[in-house]
């Protein structure tokens, strides 16, 4: 399966449903999500606050990236123009309406019609920076200065703010990625849950991708299976379809479907939500591990059988998918000196079919020591040791 292929599904299924990405709360009235996209066979990054024209990319192969920044819908013009020329071609973004007249005398084309593709409004610095080695995708735009200095440090070329903002958009390291402290003082290293006074696991909503190239890459190790739920009457409940080591501050990863999850508003209540677990490898208690709820997955409902997927590959990243769409791809790191250690934890209902575990792309579903052990019901456990 191609990743790029399947966020595009997990994305352009949400925005064909008309779940418009969660926002940063307080988003400033009159502007408008700029949405940000990125072509890993060219290396561009493409910005727009058209949802059609979005979901057209993402059907095509580009991955989302969440939202770049929130954009007033008045000031200053902002235009976009086009390069065929370039390598897989390329675009421009520029509130310098002289600079972009100069550039279509030089062979480049206006986009959108030439008409403005947003605009330069607010107090917020949107940075720009040029990578001078580049065919295509030499010009990259972020609100965050961790991600300007980066580029800097690899070879870009820092040329400063292009304009002005209203808002961030969501990605890791602002506000929008809404990082709040779970399970504070009581959660002991690889998500175990005991007195543990100063300790705490993070909590992202809808985290952005680490991204990276995984599709000629063979999991080291696959957990696949479908999995129905029913939560009896209980008020808050879930299930955990996990990979995890062996070793000391062996980690774990996986997937988890949970209900309600208390009160707490970043999971939508009343629904069932899809969250992906990685407590790396010696992550201990100092607020490395993390959930990453996806609040823009499809709805599961109760007995429904869905689809999961675990993968760890030799690169350190992990992938997970529900019903094969990707909702997760994170850098992480499991210690296994002997064995991989494969479970699916319940506490209410829980019907399981169709196990299946790949090593290096060999199916040894059989192999398992012990092996796995189907079984139903309230806290029912299947596990095996690869």
């Amino acid at each position: 399966m191609a990743f790029k292929t399947l966020a595009a599904m997990s994305l352009a299924a949400s925005l064909l449903s008309g779940v418009v990405p969660v926002l940063n709360p307080g988003t400033p009235a009159n502007s408008s999500a700029v949405y940000r996209l990125y072509n890993a066979h060219t290396g561009e990054h493409f910005y727009t606050t058209d949802r059609s024209e979005c979901t057209h990319l993402i059907s095509v192969g580009w991955l989302y990236e969440g939202t770049g920044w929130q954009a007033y819908n008045t000031g200053d013009p902002v235009y976009r123009l086009y390069n065929p020329n370039a390598n897989g071609g390329d675009h421009y973004y520029t509130v310098n309406k002289d600079e972009a007249d100069n550039l279509v005398k030089l062979g480049w084309k206006w986009d959108n019609g030439g008409s403005p593709v947003f605009y330069s409004s607010g107090d917020l610095n949107l940075y720009v920076a040029y990578n001078p080695n580049a065919k295509s995708g030499t010009h990259n735009y972020t609100t965050s200065q961790t991600e300007q200095n980066h580029l800097a440090s690899v070879g870009w070329k820092n040329e400063g703010v292009a304009w002005k903002v209203a808002d961030l958009g969501i990605e890791e390291g602002n506000p929008g990625n809404r990082t709040v402290k779970v399970d504070e003082n009581v959660t002991g290293a690889g998500g175990a849950e005991q007195n543990n006074p100063g300790s705490y696991r993070t909590l992202y909503s809808n985290k952005m991708f680490d991204y990276t190239d995984l599709d000629n890459e063979t999991p080291v190790i696959a957990f696949s299976g479908d999995i129905a739920i029913n939560g009896q009457g209980k008020s808050d409940y879930e299930t955990q379809f996990v990979i995890a080591g062996n070793g000391s501050g062996s980690g774990q990863i996986g997937i988890e479907l949970h209900y309600q999850a208390g009160n707490d508003a970043l999971f939508k209540q009343g629904e069932i939500n899809v969250t992906v677990i990685n407590f790396p490898a010696n992550a201990g208690t100092s607020g490395e591990q993390f959930y990453s709820v996806n609040t823009i997955a499809p709805k599961i409902v109760d007995n429904q059988f869905v689809h999961l997927t675990v993968h760890y590959y030799a690169k350190g990243y992990m992938a997970a998918f529900v019903n094969d769409q990707l909702v997760g791809l994170y850098k992480t790191q499991l210690t296994t000196p002997n064995a991989y250690i494969l479970h699916n934890f319940c506490n209410a209902g829980v019907e399981f079919r169709n196990l299946k575990v790949e090593k290096n792309g060999v199916d040894v579903t059989n192999q398992g020591v012990p092996g796995f052990s189907a079984t139903s019901g309230t806290a029912s456990l299947v596990n095996g040791a690869y």
